[in-house]
């Protein structure tokens, strides 16, 4: 079948031509000349490479809130800079291959390869020119075609889109996130009140973004968003394998204080926003807490040194769900945030997390990614590697039976 060769010419602040291969018998193909890829664990200095969150890295540069901040369904960060740039960052324990990042302009529909990464190691930042804005070049269209682009001066902002795709499977995951918590730091919280907070520091930092886009993996997961929408089903479950009665409330309930066991109920309308809510675009600030009880509210969730070095490997999230439950405007009347009635989120949380874990079916299952627990400078703490079990009595284990993994 003989293919054609079509050309188009479009205006878009330059000339634009678009080529399709043809048969030979045809005459010669045109042969793009692509841009190079690229290797960030080798870039030149130009690129201004760095590692974000190095062990003795000032804490004052994680404090920055222009400058570290991302959201969980976005680890791999792209920030248009000045008119010609683009800033790169991966907020995240484990690298990335194969990793394309394509260009919108605004009156062209096509998406076309700008950079085309074989690797991008852990929390990693650097800095690359638009190759737009130097020359005339070739890019590989989604179609699998090819266009030429001339030179263009340089872009306004937001007038030039990113976007991600890759072939890597824990990329796969991290598309997978529907939360989309807009993640920081803040040092409020220890300046204020020392002694109830302190400060984080990057060893705490990393651990903190590991659990947190674990957690948002979680909170997305359709096992989580099947029983969270049917938690009456999942404690009637609960009790007819214990061999009892349903104990406490039979449902989720806001926060009015319980009169003689009768709570305020919600409607399957209101838990549907419920869910949403816990997977919104708030901020979310991460704290450390060095009193007798961990905190949340408002943009504010916090865990103990333990829990972010140790916790979180083994599945031990019922602090860490109860807090975010806070942060989320659930109370301790209700059953959102806290164990009591019978059991409530933290309990089911917690031992939904210790499935995942189980199935293998987090972002980050393997604390040696981080090795926290050997960092004794920076902590206040001694810890060994943190070892995962699962209890034979998990209702996600009795009930999936090793099954449901999100793939």
């Amino acid at each position: 079948m003989i293919k054609k060769h079509y050309l188009f010419v479009l205006t878009l602040l330059a000339s634009i031509t678009i080529g399709c291969s043809h048969d030979e018998n045809q005459g010669t193909a045109y042969q793009p000349n692509y841009l190079p890829s690229l290797d960030a664990t080798n870039l030149p200095v130009g690129n201004r490479p760095i590692t974000m969150f190095e062990d003795d890295e000032n804490p004052s540069k994680m404090y920055d809130k222009t400058d570290r901040w991302f959201r969980v369904n976005q680890p791999l960060q792209i920030i248009q800079k000045g008119k010609d740039s683009v800033q790169i960052s991966l907020y995240s324990p484990v690298g990335l291959s194969d990793v394309k990042i394509y260009a919108k302009l605004p009156n062209y529909e096509k998406r076309f390869l700008i950079y085309n990464f074989t690797k991008i190691p852990a929390f990693h930042r650097s800095s690359h020119q638009i190759p737009l804005v130097t020359g005339k070049n070739d890019y590989l269209l989604e179609t699998g075609n090819t266009v030429t682009i001339d030179k263009i001066e340089g872009f306004s902002t937001g007038a030039i889109e990113f976007s991600v795709e890759s072939t890597d499977p824990l990329f796969a995951k991290l598309k997978k996130i529907k939360s989309s918590r807009l993640v920081q730091f803040n040092d409020a919280y220890h300046v204020n009140e020392l002694g109830k907070f302190l400060p984080m520091n990057p060893v705490l930092a990393k651990e903190a973004i590991t659990m947190i886009i674990n957690y948002s993996y979680a909170l997305s997961h359709p096992i989580y968003y099947d029983t969270f929408t049917n938690f009456d089903k999942y404690k009637q479950e609960q009790a007819t394998l214990a061999g009892t009665a349903v104990d406490g409330a039979l449902n989720w309930h806001g926060n009015a204080e319980d009169v003689d066991g009768v709570y305020d109920y919600f409607s399957k309308a209101v838990i549907e926003k419920t869910y949403i809510n816990y997977i919104d675009n708030r901020t979310v600030y991460l704290a450390m807490v060095g009193g007798a009880a961990a905190l949340g509210g408002g943009p504010l969730a916090s865990q103990w040194e333990s829990g972010y070095v140790a916790g979180h490997w083994r599945g031990d999230m019922s602090v860490w769900s109860h807090e975010y439950s806070h942060h989320s405007g659930y109370g301790h009347s209700s059953n959102l945030a806290n164990s009591g009635q019978g059991g409530g989120q933290q309990e089911m949380l917690t031992q939904f997390y210790k499935y995942l874990i189980h199935l293998d079916d987090l972002p980050f299952t393997n604390p040696d990614v981080l090795k926290g627990w050997t960092k004794t400078k920076y902590l206040t703490g001694t810890y060994s590697k943190p070892i995962f079990t699962i209890n034979p009595k998990n209702p996600f284990l009795l009930k999936y039976k090793g099954t449901g993994k999100w793939n």
